[in-house]
């Protein structure tokens, strides 16, 4: 069985929790089997206190999503995606190191604007520190000293002009071609 890994990275409020749901949907549209894991979710689970910088447990949480994608992997999902942060080569080698599965990865960095991300941020209650502006914009410049390394590395689609089903057309336009299984 071929199967897939999408990791989809970008700004905090660039629509990746949206989007990476939205890949999910169409992808089962077309009788695949896929599941979505927020990052942010299992950094949750593996923290140890308030503070919401540790990077060791933000590898731990990138360990964590390996092998949560290969439990699904081996239950018999065809697809994965993960969404969440992977701005430097090592925050993505963590992540690939951890997943035992062979699967084809595409790797995919949602461009967002500032001042998108606050609109996004601002409409959702759910949001904690990240609704505060001056807080935003940190994570903002942090993505944008990124982006060099993420427009060499990965698929980049601009999320401000497009809606989440555009979105997820064009990354699943992109996963790699498959044959159709033999009858």
């Amino acid at each position: 069985m071929q199967r897939d890994l999408v990791v989809i990275t970008g700004p905090v409020g660039g629509g990746k929790s949206t989007v990476a749901l939205a890949l999910a949907e169409r992808l089962r549209r077309t009788g695949r089997t896929a599941a979505v894991i927020d990052l942010d979710l299992v950094y949750c689970m593996a923290r140890q206190g308030d503070d919401y910088g540790e990077d060791h447990t933000w590898a731990t949480a990138r360990r964590g999503a390996a092998a949560l994608a290969d439990a699904f992997f081996a239950d018999g999902l065809d697809a994965v995606v993960i969404e969440g942060e992977f701005f430097s080569p090592d925050e993505f080698a963590t992540l690939r190191e951890a997943l035992a599965t062979p699967a084809g990865w595409t790797f995919v960095t949602l461009e967002a604007s500032y001042e998108q991300a606050l609109v996004r941020v601002a409409g959702d209650p759910t949001r904690g520190m990240s609704r505060d502006a001056d807080f935003l914009r940190r994570l903002h410049e942090q993505f944008q000293r990124a982006l060099p390394y993420l427009r060499a590395s990965s698929l980049v689609v601009d999320a401000d002009s497009r809606t989440p089903d555009e979105l997820a057309k064009e990354i699943s336009s992109a996963l790699p071609t498959r044959q159709a299984p033999a009858v």
